[in-house]
């Protein structure tokens, strides 16, 4: 039984390595172009991978006011545009995951933009 076992485990592990190294770029099609099931389909995925996501990023957010509170008040507003900065990436960003998003044709953005001016 535990030659059974390991051989399991290793050909599960060989098989992920060589799935790994054949990666190609697919021609995935959009949510758009889905007909009816598989929209139903990525609608569901897009639900339930959300209700796993959503308190991810709201304790993001939540922390990053907190941060950017903290760093207004400990500067004494002289760092006003650091807070702002912190406060704008916490708080955009993805809030729930679009189908799309888990067809690959647009990307998850967790913390919002990289050019943040005030």
């Amino acid at each position: 039984m535990r030659k059974i076992f390991v051989m399991v485990v290793l050909v599960s592990c060989m098989s992920f390595f060589v799935q790994g190294s054949f990666l190609n770029d697919a021609d995935a099609k959009t949510y758009a172009e889905h007909k009816p099931a598989g929209k139903a389909g990525l609608i569901a995925g897009s639900v339930v991978s959300s209700a796993a996501y959503i308190p991810f990023k709201a304790v993001y957010a939540v922390l990053g006011g907190v941060t950017s509170g903290m760093v207004y008040v400990v500067t004494m507003a002289k760092e006003a545009e650091t807070a702002h900065r912190i406060a704008t990436k916490a708080f955009t960003g993805d809030w729930y995951i679009h189908p799309n998003i888990l067809t690959s044709h647009e990307y998850l953005n967790f913390s919002g933009p990289d050019d943040v001016s005030p």
